[in-house]
């Protein structure tokens, strides 16, 4: 016996969730096979014992063989066969089941029983219309073999006592069949969801998880995952009570489904953790769409009594990782960032960030963000775009010397300096993509893009400088009120002296798209920008100081 003919004879169904399945090529075939045998046996046996000069015993043997034969074919080819061949074998068990009672005769005590057997596979397997069908060619099957025993006396009210009782039992297989099905559903749901949020849970998200991943695989689409950590929850949970932590766990699960697609999956994979999948959509699209639940979440619980808030790791597949196991580490990295960056912030995954963070001071955990690993960060990212770190520091040096010229006192131009080299840190929550893209941003990316003075400035709310922080936010303002992000016409003048040393050190720094200026060639341009886009006091300030 071959092996795959020894499979076929173990009969198990396949599985979901260690639960079987019903309605398979493999459950249709066994018992298909157990009915034919049965039916072969019973019609062998009947024209070997039975004596009644009414029963035709060769046509018996030919029932037999036929049931035989078919339980026989069914088991070598079923897992070959359409599912309209489990159909047509119906169809031909019916005819065999009227050969079977016609050559019973008129006086057999068996009736109608062989077609039970037949109702009963097709209500319980076939969709209920389709064993409807069955059940009418059953009737005519039945009319046709009445009618061959006598056409002169057939009994119409067996005939319509048969079709209703078996009309009756089948629906009652099939309602048995459907709730069971949902039965079956409801475990196998319940099994994969998280019982406060009603979220997936960790073996939900890891079953939709290889689907998503396998089906970016074969479609060459992008596939994001969002890890988020609530900050701080522990406050929630001690200062009142676990049933208070509870509610907000299932608050911030309605405030994600609101803000997801309809096709993303989300779950709740540990206390406070929650992970989201985003099929087709890239780093950018999942960064917008973690900053929209961040926000959401900060704006729900500003009132509460802890307030609540949320961190967020991006990674997306294939470019931060291959595997589930890759994009899971890249995310939790890039959430491990977010924290010891202050929190309530989302950060896409990168190369120079999680090694960054790592040597960073741990011992202010809870209360205060290192500003050497802001500094750290700043010239990683330098190190990223271009491959040196000259470019914050020549801001930070520019912004210097420009505050000097201006007379400040030397804390603030110590403050000044700082705020040069850390001018462009949120350009990690920036995709490497809109960074290098070639041609025009859209309206969406330039608005992310433009979105780094603002993540920048939240970077710095736990170091303790606030001055530096609103300077950081403030840097792209220009004196004609077209800047961004919030379009004043007044800033700080420190803020004011950041924008002038940027744009001075863009404009004589080597660029992909194009060469330095000439110190001069910038003179000229600042100085014809001064008023619109530039404080005139500070370009000069700057000019005389380089």
């Amino acid at each position: 016996m071959t092996p795959p003919l020894r499979e076929r004879l173990r009969w198990r169904n396949p599985t979901r969730n260690g639960i079987e399945r019903p309605a398979t090529r493999a459950a249709m075939a066994s018992t298909g096979v157990l009915f034919a045998a049965a039916g072969a046996f019973l019609s062998a046996l009947s024209a070997l014992i039975s004596d009644s000069p009414t029963i035709d015993k060769g046509l018996l043997v030919a029932v037999a063989g036929a049931s035989a034969a078919g339980g026989i074919v069914l088991l070598l080819v079923y897992d070959r066969m359409p599912l309209l061949g489990f159909h047509v074998a119906a169809a031909l068990a019916t005819v065999i089941a009227s050969l079977a009672i016609y050559a019973q005769g008129e006086e057999s005590i068996f009736g109608p029983l062989p077609y039970v057997w037949v109702a009963l596979f097709v209500f319980y397997f076939f969709p209920y219309r389709a064993a409807l069908c069955h059940l009418g060619w059953i009737a005519v099957a039945y009319a046709v073999t009445l009618a061959a025993e006598d056409a002169t006396h057939t009994t119409v009210d067996g005939w319509i006592a048969t079709v209703v009782t078996l009309l009756v039992a089948g629906s009652f297989v099939a309602l048995v069949r459907t709730r069971l099905a949902s039965l079956i559903a409801s475990l196998s749901d319940a099994a994969n969801r998280d019982p406060v949020t009603e979220l997936l849970n960790r073996r939900g998200f890891e079953e939709a998880f290889d689907l998503e991943l396998e089906r970016a695989r074969r479609s060459d689409t992008p596939l994001s995952l969002v890890v988020g950590d609530l900050d701080r929850f522990k406050r929630v949970n001690d200062e009142l009570g676990h049933a208070a932590g509870d509610e907000a766990l299932r608050r911030i699960a309605r405030a994600i489904r609101l803000v997801k697609r309809r096709f993303d999956s989300v779950a709740r994979i540990g206390g406070e953790e929650f992970a989201l999948l985003a099929p087709d959509c890239d780093e950018h699209g999942a960064f917008m769409l973690a900053e929209r639940i961040r926000g959401d979440v900060e704006e729900r619980f500003a009132r509460s009594r802890p307030t609540l808030t949320i961190s967020f790791g991006v990674a997306t597949f294939p470019l931060h990782g291959q595997s589930a196991e890759a994009l899971l580490r890249a995310a939790d990295q890039a959430l491990y960032a977010a924290k010891r960056l202050g929190r309530n912030r989302s950060v896409i995954s990168s190369a120079e960030v999680p090694g960054i963070l790592a040597r960073a001071p741990r011992g202010h955990e809870e209360s205060h963000v290192e500003l050497a690993s802001l500094l750290s960060l700043a010239e990683a990212l330098d190190v990223r775009d271009s491959g040196s770190t000259s470019h914050c520091h020549r801001v930070g040096r520019f912004a210097e010397l420009t505050a000097r010229e201006l007379g400040l006192p030397p804390d603030s131009v110590e403050h000044v300096r700082l705020a040069g080299i850390l001018h462009d840190v949120g350009r990690v929550g920036v995709p490497d993509s809109l960074l290098h893209k070639d041609g025009p941003l859209t309206p969406d990316e330039l608005t992310l893009v433009r979105s780094h003075a603002e993540i920048g400035a939240r970077m710095l709310e736990t170091t303790g400088f606030d001055d530096i922080r609103s300077w950081i936010l403030l840097h792209h303002e220009r004196p004609d009120g077209n800047g961004y992000p919030l379009g004043r016409h007044a800033v700080p003048l420190e803020a004011r002296i950041l924008g002038v040393a940027d744009a001075y050190e863009a404009m004589t720094s080597d660029r992909p798209y194009r060469a330095a200026l000439s110190p001069e060639a910038a003179a000229t341009e600042l100085r014809r920008e001064a008023g619109t886009q530039f404080d005139s006091d500070v370009v000069e300030a700057l000019l005389r100081a380089v």
